[in-house]
């Protein structure tokens, strides 16, 4: 991968997608998109990719009002996962990058052999056609024309950069205050390194998929709630999901789950100590 554009690029998985390209030579755009309440560690982003001349930060806004050519063999990512877990869905104006972006320039997507890959949360799933009927729709419509789009439908993710919206890194923090979201998926986890790991490997497929990524260890979140030994009810119920023709896709677990853990606390401690708090 040589190109990508990343919608969300501050955003959990967004970075981490960042910085993994980055280390790999890729040029990228990555679109901001303010959110109102600004993150805390944005500073700290910025510090960590540096002044890195394959790294162009643009402005969600400004980004979508210019008029600029898509390169060839770019890769799109967008990033609705996090939006989602920290109930932002509206920020990242769904509409707009549908209708205005991916649908206007669906031929131009096509001439450039673009790939579009979507990051969803599994909870998409619930009622996939009638609350997201936009997203599939769009879906259909690039594959119409002939244009790769992978969908990836994405349990709880851990590690460093994971945002105060989950409740492990609150645990890490302070667990007597930690409380758990309820947009949390608590049937799985995945770690972050493993996880850009898969999409990427999955992502450079010329054919695009949708795809439920679980991990290899067997009651993962739950492991790692009681490592951090928090309170959870086992009897949490499962919800529905309509897979349809998703394809299951175990991702390896590279590390441990209490190692995984403990490189987030160290960077935690990291931040809070580069930042006097």
């Amino acid at each position: 991968m040589d190109r990508a554009i990343i919608i969300g690029t501050f955003e959990f998985i967004g970075f981490s997608l960042c910085k993994h390209l980055l280390d790999q030579g890729c040029e990228i755009d990555g679109i901001h998109i303010i959110k109102g309440e600004e993150d805390p560690y944005l500073a700290d982003k910025r510090l960590e990719i540096g002044r890195n001349a394959n790294f162009s930060e643009k402005e969600y806004t400004e980004w979508m009002a210019s008029k600029e050519e898509i390169l060839k063999d770019t890769v799109i990512f967008i990033d609705i996962y996090d939006f989602y877990l920290k109930n932002k869905l509206s920020a990242i104006r769904e509409n707009e990058i549908i209708e205005n972006y991916l649908i206007h320039k669906k031929n131009e997507l096509e001439k450039a052999n673009s790939k579009i890959v979507f990051l969803f949360p599994l909870q998409w799933l619930k009622d996939i056609n009638r609350a997201h009927s936009r997203c599939e729709r769009a879906i259909e419509v690039l594959k119409e024309k002939n244009i790769a789009v992978h969908s990836f439908y994405l349990p709880a993710i851990y590690g460093p950069w994971q945002p105060k919206e989950f409740i492990f890194h609150q645990a890490i923090l302070d667990k007597k205050t930690a409380e758990l979201n309820n947009r949390e998926w608590v049937h799985d986890a995945i770690f972050i390194d493993d996880l850009i790991y898969s999409i990427l490997e999955e992502s450079e497929k010329n054919k695009g998929g949708s795809y439920l990524l679980k991990s290899s260890l067997s009651g993962h979140w739950q492991k790692c709630a009681e490592y951090l030994s928090l309170e959870f009810s086992k009897s949490h119920s499962y919800d529905d999901l309509e897979k349809g023709k998703i394809i299951e896709k175990t991702v390896r677990d590279s590390i441990r789950y209490s190692e995984g853990l403990e490189q987030q606390r160290r960077h935690l401690q990291a931040l809070a100590k580069r930042n006097g708090t």
